[in-house]
């Protein structure tokens, strides 16, 4: 008699930690990036592994990804697999809105979006500063409205690898707009600055964050 296999959830597994130094995420360091707008591919549906940091779904956005790449773009943004119509996060890391009044704006956590350690850090970073922080959806139209109206100065994207990256254009087959001056913004760098800084020994870690290794 054969004994037939079939998929179920490891009862088991082994927890490994590597580290490694890595150089910049973008070859550009942190100059603004541009980002593709992917109507043909989504990265995740409600009640899939969108909020799970797993392999899949870093699979799922290369064939976004290298269509970005061709049309000159260093990442791409996608929006919700239902409507195709709301901001969720890019290729691999979340993103942030800055407007006018200084306040900060990213998608919600509905269970697509990866919750990132430095999405959280830097929500934490800016309340801290006093600035308002708002979890609530944003459609990629209004996004290009207020890019263009002015009301939307900065963006930027966040993530382990990518630390705090500005966006400074954004291109799609119905969309393109620049934001603020398509340089990074002072709010941008003034978040990447609060957040290297404690990474790197160079100011207070209020939060205990940090943990010795070595």
């Amino acid at each position: 008699m054969s004994l037939q296999r079939r998929p179920r959830p490891s009862s088991s597994f082994l927890y490994c930690v590597i580290a490694s130094p890595v150089t910049a995420y973008f070859k550009a360091g942190a100059a603004p990036v541009t980002l593709w707008v992917s109507e043909t591919f989504t990265r995740a549906a409600p009640g899939g592994t969108g909020a799970a940091k797993c392999g899949g779904n870093y699979a799922a956005s290369l064939a976004a990804q290298a269509e970005g790449l061709r049309e000159g773009c260093e990442q791409v943004v996608f929006l919700d697999a239902l409507e195709r119509r709301w901001v969720e996060e890019l290729g691999g890391m979340n993103v942030f809105f800055v407007f006018d009044d200084g306040s900060l704006q990213t998608p919600p956590l509905t269970g697509t979006i990866l919750p990132g350690i430095t999405r959280d850090s830097l929500i934490t970073l800016a309340r801290d500063m006093g600035l308002t922080v708002r979890e609530e959806p944003y459609a990629i139209d209004q996004w290009q409205a207020d890019a263009r109206s002015g009301r939307v100065g900065e963006a930027f994207a966040c993530g382990t690898a990518a630390v705090v990256s500005p966006i400074g254009r954004v291109k799609g087959r119905r969309h393109e707009f620049a934001i603020g001056d398509g340089r990074s913004g002072p709010v941008t760098e003034r978040l990447r600055s609060a957040l290297t800084d404690i990474q790197f020994g160079r100011a207070p870690d209020p939060h205990g964050w940090l943990d010795r290794v070595l």
